[in-house]
């Protein structure tokens, strides 16, 4: 009798399922997790609206100017709260048919989340930033200038999982490039600062 007490007690306690407080407790909906972010690629393509606006040494009117923009970045994870990699980003935009301005950033990128499973992430960059067509005098057919530039970016955002793979991103970023003395059509710009305030989303790829 003894020996059939005990095996039942034995056969509840390795059969029962355990409470729910013991058990693990899922990810909530849209949390990062960490074992899928250290040594994974990531590719993030989106649009942003970007705000510009020129300065330099003589420069009595500054004008902003608003347009939309392409950002693309491509890298890997180096552990569960940092990424690393490369930044492209190309605006366009133009005051009146004289006045355009082209400018690619191309910029190494670095991305930290202070928090392993939050969505909320820091990221800066440093690089180049080419400038193509800072203004055209479409009248006299000049040819356009181009020139580059070193320029840095800072920024902020928070990223949602939509899948194991995938996920999307709010950014807001500031780039600045230190744009030297540029050649325009009527004279040469001294010592140009181009700011650059963008917002906008993205799509992640993981």
């Amino acid at each position: 009798m003894i020996r059939r007490l005990t095996f039942i007690v034995v056969a509840l306690a390795l059969f029962t399922p355990l409470p729910a407080a013991a058990q693990a407790t899922p990810p909530a909906p849209g949390a990062i997790e960490p074992p899928l972010r250290a040594g994974n690629k990531w590719i993030v393509v989106g649009g942003v609206w970007t705000t510009s606006l020129g300065d330099c040494t003589d420069c009595e009117e500054r004008e902003y100017r608003h347009t939309g923009s392409l950002l693309s970045n491509i890298g890997w994870s180096i552990n569960e709260r940092t990424d690393v990699g490369a930044e492209v980003m190309f605006v366009a935009s133009k005051a009146n048919t004289d006045d355009r301005i082209r400018l690619t950033f191309l910029m190494a990128s670095f991305q930290y989340r202070p928090w392993r499973t939050n969505g909320f992430f820091l990221k800066a960059g440093a690089g180049m930033a080419f400038v193509h067509n800072w203004i055209l005098n479409v009248e006299n057919d000049r040819p356009s200038f181009r020139s580059k530039a070193f320029a840095l970016a800072i920024g902020t955002g928070w990223e949602w999982s939509l899948g194991r793979h995938f996920g999307a991103q709010v950014i807001a970023t500031h780039h600045a490039a230190a744009l030297g003395d540029l050649q325009t059509s009527a004279r040469t710009v001294e010592n140009v600062m181009g700011n650059l305030w963008s917002v906008g989303g993205t799509i992640v790829i993981r």
